[in-house]
């Protein structure tokens, strides 16, 4: 995945400017296919992945600093409340947890998916204090290398607000936007590949029922999804008549001129 750099965005001026929007889709596009070209296995996913996460880090301490979040180590106000993965994201997760944490700890982890995966897939159902995401420990995420893009993107320039949102629906929250927008552009260039190249689903699932999923029998699920077949059941959240995500990827890039 090729990095955008930090000054990219501040070249652009604003992130309005349809000249930047498609430098970022089609570099996260054809770098893809790039390492599409090597396989389609877990570690050519994995690096995409990695490749991807590492250059929305960038992006997001860029902004960070420059608009004052304050967000810290341990502060997890935000980790509260429901998320939704891509399916390459949750395959990256569960790897590194079979690989990673010993059988009582993915025993303990499972227990908490389960838990968390029995809510209704409703915002209102999912957020809260005494709804912590399952791979919340000692208020610090477990698998905070490999978290979702949603997860990295997470900015609030109020700390005090956070904490309020737990425990009121009306609290609003003032997130720093423009991670967000680079990074969904971003992804929608994977996906574009992925739906091109290997007639991947990139359509996003929740991530405790489809992570419980994947630890449950990683290799089947896996092959599932390689093979174009649906993976995760029963994770994906209604969005009434709203585009699906590769119709959004497939609209990006004919904007974009990207074939």
């Amino acid at each position: 995945m090729g990095e955008v750099e930090p000054s990219e965005a501040e070249q652009a001026g604003s992130l309005d400017d349809p000249a930047f929007q498609k430098a970022v889709f089609e570099q996260a596009y054809r770098q893809t296919c790039l390492q599409l070209d090597g396989g389609g296995g877990i570690a050519t996913l994995s690096q995409i992945t990695k490749g991807r996460s590492e250059a929305i880090d960038e992006v997001v301490a860029d902004f960070a600093s420059e608009k004052g979040a304050e967000c810290a180590s341990g502060c997890s106000f935000c980790c509260h409340q429901m998320v939704l993965s891509t399916p390459l994201e949750i395959f990256g997760i569960a790897r590194y947890i079979l690989d990673a944490k010993s059988e009582t700890e993915i025993a303990r982890l499972k227990e908490r998916l389960a838990t968390r995966a029995m809510l209704p897939l409703d915002v209102q159902s999912r957020h809260g204090a005494d709804k912590p995401c399952p791979l919340l420990e000692d208020n610090r995420c477990s698998v905070y290398e490999h978290r979702p893009s949603l997860c990295r993107t997470m900015l609030s320039t109020s700390r005090s607000a956070c904490e309020t949102s737990l425990t009121s629906q009306e609290q609003r929250v003032p997130f720093i936007a423009e991670p967000v927008v680079i990074s969904f552009l971003m992804q929608l260039g994977i996906d574009y590949a992925l739906i091109k190249l290997k007639g991947l689903s990139t359509e996003k699932v929740e991530l405790s029922r489809a992570l419980l999923i994947a630890l449950a029998d990683f290799e089947p699920a896996f092959q599932t999804w390689i093979d174009g077949r649906e993976a995760f059941p029963d994770c994906h959240v209604e969005t009434g008549s709203g585009p699906s995500n590769s119709d959004l990827a497939e609209s990006a890039a004919a904007q974009c001129g990207v074939t």
